[in-house]
């Protein structure tokens, strides 16, 4: 098996583009309760036996009241003094329920032009409880060396090089993230957050979805993906919403009835 080294490239030299030394910015209280509760209620009308939200990724297309939250102007503002231009969203999960998406850095998930023109949030959208699995991080782990898509498709088997590559990494990563957390000896922190709270990650910061303690207990929270404006030649062109902040105009269509069953 590849070591950790072999997977993996420096960081690049620190700059303003490293945010803080953490790789994380916290904001309290930061979202209205009106956008939130709009939210909850069209995410009980469609998905009350899908704990794990919609099944696609860009459901933000279809829902105004998810489109709300995501281009939320404040929101924009932070996301474009963070990364140095406007960042559009263009991903999100939507799920109740812990992800359970073991360690990983986001940078790898997208193409090297972007670099570090990107950033996700985590939005919490109720208290959450230490035993649902709260959104962990290592802080600082955004100047360590880096995984890179091309260095870990190589890693894969022939047959795992699909569109479900980022999980089937995960039985190479996990275990070499583990081992270098340990090394480093850098503690991980729970993010216990409160309704309304907002994280943003950095894109080179090893993070997860934790184990909930209690299965499927539920952690209620919405998690979106922004990327640089002026960096995403691979997307549709990016429009503003009337919100003040930004979207990639992206469709994800899906056959409800072909996704695995409800749980």
């Amino acid at each position: 098996m590849a070591s950790f080294e072999e997977l993996t490239v420096p960081a690049p030299d620190p700059s303003v583009a490293d945010w803080n030394s953490d790789g994380v910015v916290v904001m309290k209280n930061f979202f209205p309760e009106d956008l939130m509760a709009a939210y909850e209620q069209c995410w009980r009308e469609y998905n009350t036996d899908r704990p794990g939200g919609w099944p696609d990724c860009t459901p933000y297309r279809r829902h105004p009241e998810l489109f709300n939250m995501l281009t939320y102007g404040p929101l924009g503002n932070l996301l474009e003094s963070l990364i140095g231009e406007p960042a559009g969203v263009h991903l999100n999960l939507t799920g109740w329920v812990s992800t359970e998406r073991d360690w990983h850095q986001d940078s790898y998930l997208n193409p090297a032009h972007v670099g570090d023109y990107y950033a996700a949030v985590w939005i919490a959208l109720d208290d959450i409880h230490p035993d649902s699995g709260p959104f962990q991080y290592v802080p600082g782990s955004h100047r360590w060396r880096q995984v890179t898509q091309k260095k870990i498709l190589a890693a894969l088997n022939p047959d795992e090089r699909d569109h479900r590559w980022p999980k089937y990494s995960e039985r190479i990563l996990t275990p070499l993230f583990e081992a270098e957390i340990e090394r480093q000896g850098v503690p991980v922190v729970s993010h216990i957050a409160s309704r309304g709270d907002l994280l943003v990650w950095h894109g080179r910061l090893m993070h997860r979805g934790s184990k909930a303690n209690v299965y499927h207990m539920e952690r209620r929270a919405l998690i979106a993906h922004y990327s640089g404006i002026n960096h995403r030649g691979d997307m549709p062109k990016a429009k503003r919403s009337q919100n003040g902040g930004w979207f990639f105009p992206l469709d994800d269509p899906i056959d409800y009835a072909k996704v695995a069953p409800r749980v």
